[in-house]
């Protein structure tokens, strides 16, 4: 304010414009000044108050060029432009204060350069120079103020282009906590591009003079829109009494983390649990809260905070980069959510463990399935095999020993060995299609269905679908249709059963009912609890409603995505 009030008192009698337009003019260097200085003492770490008070500073050399001194007089003069070279590199330097590429830092250079050298040399080819101003169209100027003018379009329309891509990259809370600062910026950059026209085509003093007003007004809103972006972020803190009633209500992995992206105004936060070690991942890794794993955290440019609990990594957040210029905020949102954290860390690692258990029982199942088509087919290319060659060498050792005795050939011995040996073809080759048909491989689940229901002592009524599922799926469909079919037969007393498949997505349900007695329950057998574990081994479900009296009906259900 003093210095606003200094430089206004010294050039008020020689003031250039007329005092409804000198007073805004002179006031818009104080607000950033003062601004500046606030944003120093409260982010220090944040370079963007420097360059507020470089832009304040810069804003009074002009009025140099009021000075009866001739060093002052053309130090003011070749230095009025400093101020938007300022200004421009404020724009670029946001969030952080600081540049972040080549580009930027180049455009930076262009504008605090181009103005020295078009007024340098105008302050040459002009001379005696008069002092410069806005809006003064009886001015006797040269063609290097018409060139300085084009050269600073140019670079306007660079900032603007440097600053739009900053916006589309940008994450939410950048833009949530910037956007009146860039909306202003964008407004004030309208301005100088409607005054420079202006001045290129000599446009009325008046028209000039409104001009030269609106660019004041903007730059007294500036500071006060980046105050306001930054209060909008303290204001965030009041979120977090929002945060910790949501916490409690749920200690899901999945609510934690859109709890603590909505208090963080990062809806693409992510939340990452140290992965205990299993049997499928014996090493150290990572877990996300939908169930994903990986062997490291996510990376992409993005931001990774851990959250430690008594020197143990609790969880980590991988959010916006942005986030870590709002340190307090997340210390803040972190340490309310901390006892939600440790909860959904050990509720997201309990169920890690059980979506390993499962994958080691589906294991499991699909082992035993391999096992059992590894004995069928021994049993079917080996033992069957060899029996069939005794049978027919029995056979012939009758129809040798028939020739020498010149009788029927009728020997009890023989033909006993005969007979007992095509009982035992016939139970091995019941026994091997029982372990693994070999119509339920080669033609799916509606033949081997139908085959099984020709050979029922009761009506089988089948409709499946002639279509095929993954092998491990059909064979458990097929296990469980054999066992309800066999628990029927002996206990049910039924007089027919349904069985029925239905097609759905991801998914084959299969349901067998009878009209039987009823009354199975798996609590008082092993045969249900059996296929229940078949079933489970597979992630799938099994569902069992026998009432008295009124039949038995067995729904599955398994999952075949895959």
């Amino acid at each position: 304010m003093l210095l606003a009030s200094a430089a206004t008192l010294a050039t008020w009698r020689r003031a250039p414009y007329p005092p409804w337009l000198w007073l805004p003019v002179q006031t818009a260097g104080v607000t950033f000044v003062w601004s500046g200085v606030v944003l120093r003492l409260r982010r220090p770490a944040n370079a963007t108050g420097r360059w507020m008070i470089l832009v304040g500073f810069t804003w009074y050399i002009g009025d140099l060029q009021l000075s009866d001194n001739a060093a002052l007089f053309a130090l003011g003069f070749c230095c009025f432009y400093l101020s938007y070279a300022a200004l421009s590199h404020l724009v670029l330097a946001l969030p952080s204060g600081r540049l972040r590429n080549r580009y930027e830092r180049g455009v930076a250079a262009l504008l605090y350069t181009m103005p020295l050298v078009t007024q340098g040399v105008r302050y040459v080819v002009e001379y005696p120079p008069q002092p410069q101003q806005w809006g003064d169209p009886q001015g006797r100027y040269s063609v290097w103020a018409s060139i300085g003018s084009v050269f600073g379009l140019a670079l306007t329309a660079l900032t603007a282009a440097l600053v739009v891509r900053r916006w589309a990259t940008a994450g939410r809370p950048v833009r949530r906590a910037y956007a009146p600062v860039w909306t202003t910026m964008f407004a004030l950059g309208g301005v100088v591009v409607a005054a420079t026209f202006a001045a290129l085509l000599d446009a009325p003093l008046g028209l000039q003079k409104m001009t030269l007003l609106a660019y004041a007004l903007c730059m007294i809103v500036t500071p006060v829109a980046l105050a306001g972006g930054l209060v909008r972020v303290r204001m965030a803190r009041v979120r977090v009494a929002d945060l910790v009633v949501r916490l409690e209500e749920s200690a899901e992995p999945e609510a934690v983390r859109a709890a603590i992206a909505e208090a963080l105004g990062d809806p693409a936060l992510e939340l990452w649990f140290p992965r205990p070690p299993t049997e499928g991942h014996p090493g150290a890794g990572y877990l996300r809260t939908d169930g994903a794993a990986s062997d490291v955290l996510p990376g992409d440019g993005r931001g990774v905070t851990p959250v430690v609990r008594r020197g143990q990594p609790l969880a980590f957040l991988v959010h916006d980069p942005a986030l870590r210029e709002q340190r307090p905020l997340v210390d803040t949102v972190l340490a309310a959510a901390g006892l939600a954290l440790d909860n959904a860390r050990l509720l997201a690692a309990q169920r890690a463990q059980l979506e390993e258990i499962r994958a080691s029982r589906a294991r499991i199942a699909l082992a035993g399935d391999a096992e059992r088509q590894r004995i069928q087919r021994d049993l079917h290319d080996g033992i069957q095999h060899k029996l069939l060659v005794i049978s027919i060498l029995v056979d012939r050792a009758r129809a040798a020993g028939a020739a020498e005795a010149g009788d029927d050939g009728q020997r009890p011995d023989l033909a006993s060995a005969a007979l007992y040996l095509t009982e035992v073809l016939h139970e091995l080759r019941a026994l091997a299609e029982g372990i693994s048909p070999p119509i339920l491989v080669e033609e799916g689940l509606a033949a081997a269905v139908e085959a099984l229901a020709e050979r029922g002592p009761l009506p089988v009524l089948a409709c499946i679908p002639h279509r095929r599922w993954p092998d491990h799926v059909e064979r458990t469909a097929y296990f469980v249709i054999t066992e309800a079919l066999a628990n029927t037969y002996k206990h049910a007393e039924a007089t027919q059963v349904r069985i029925r498949a239905d097609d759905e997505p991801d998914r084959l349900v299969v349901e067998i009912a009878d009209d039987g007695i009823g009354g199975a329950d798996p609590a008082r057998g092993t045969g249900l609890r059996g296929l229940e574990d078949r079933v489970g081994a597979l992630d799938g479900r099994l569902h069992v409603n026998s009432p008295p009296r009124a039949g038995t009906r067995l729904v599955v259900e398994l999952p075949c995505a895959s």
